[in-house]
């Protein structure tokens, strides 16, 4: 090799394994990005199912209250205030969900194309939704827009290389993001703030249960077709004057009433630790992603399988 020919193969070189690590940033941004997307918006169906759910719970106890002309009964208040505080706290958090997965597709659009201005205006919207859950669930923590910066216009560097470094730098932001509010979601003793108290819904729910179905507009009729269609029995006509007279079948169908609420404020509990779960596997990305080290989506993708059956479980109860 000719001395005077060195130079050009050491730039070749070079240029060879700077588009192949711009390249593997780029690949694993955009796998990164699909697979934060999918999770943050079923996140966010996740914590609209639960206000819905709650939101129904509470119409039972609110019509039991006046059914009981006791509108003033402490456990009622106590219930009604937390459902108050909980629906304030899970707007913002689906706020927040919905512009994480904004971020995401931002972030999937920046690794495919130069889209650095939609990415900036994505997450400057991120920021400013998780500052506003702070604000519900931990008055006085800290501020995640400090972390949302113009991504680097990289000035006299190769193209693939700018390209390649706004991706990191943009996940660095998502990840400096989810770094502010995980440990406010995390936190055992604010879990209260956004999940339902389940024993406070218990002894509501068997109150509004016993009375709803003793004023005898409702029938337990569907509820016992139900439980007999496996083994092929159906209720007889009448079922509910049957009923009346046998008070251990009524005390049956209202377990089945109370046991369906326990597990509708079951799954929401479930479906938002496993949430709170996802965040912390997609942050562990975030870094591997800053580290040059190749991805693992598995977890991300078996939690999100996980908060897909959930969801089957959240529906809001509907009447027959």
């Amino acid at each position: 090799m000719r001395p005077n020919n060195l130079p050009a193969v050491i730039a070749a070189i070079a240029l060879s394994l700077l588009s192949a690590c711009s390249t593997a940033s780029q690949s694993n941004g955009a796998a990164l990005a699909k697979a934060g997307q999918a999770a943050a918006m079923q996140m966010e169906q996740s914590a609209t199912l639960s206000a819905a759910t709650y939101a129904a719970l509470k119409q039972a106890v609110v019509f039991d209250a006046g059914f009981s002309n006791d509108t003033n009964d402490p456990v009622t208040q106590d219930f009604l205030k937390q459902e108050t505080q909980i629906q304030t706290a899970l707007a913002a958090y689906g706020t927040l969900l919905d512009k994480l997965a904004n971020a995401y597709a931002a972030l999937g659009a920046l690794a495919s194309y130069d889209a650095s201005g939609t990415f900036s205006s994505a997450v400057s919207n991120l920021c400013g939704s998780a500052d506003n859950l702070v604000s519900k669930m931990a008055k006085g923590g800290p501020a995640a827009a400090n972390v949302c910066q113009p991504l680097s216009a990289g000035f006299g560097q190769i193209a693939s290389a700018v390209q390649a470094q706004q991706v990191v730098d943009a996940s660095d932001q998502i990840a400096g993001v989810l770094s502010t509010v995980i440990p406010i979601l995390s936190d055992k003793s604010r879990r209260d703030l956004i999940v339902m108290n389940n024993q406070l819904v218990q002894r509501q729910i068997v109150a509004a249960a016993n009375d709803l179905y003793a004023s005898g507009v409702f029938s337990c009729g569907p509820l016992l077709t139900a439980l007999g269609a496996p083994l092929g029995l159906t209720p007889v006509s009448g079922v509910d004057a049957v009923i009346d007279k046998h008070p251990n079948v009524k005390r049956g169908c209202l377990a089945v009433v109370s046991a369906t609420a326990a597990d509708s404020v079951n799954s929401a509990g479930a479906a938002y630790d496993k949430s709170v779960e996802a965040l912390n596997a997609l942050l562990d990305q975030h870094k591997k992603l800053k580290a040059g080290q190749p991805l693992d989506l598995d977890t991300i993708n078996a939690i999100l399988a996980n908060l897909q059956g959930l969801a089957g479980k959240l529906q809001p109860p509907k009447g027959k």
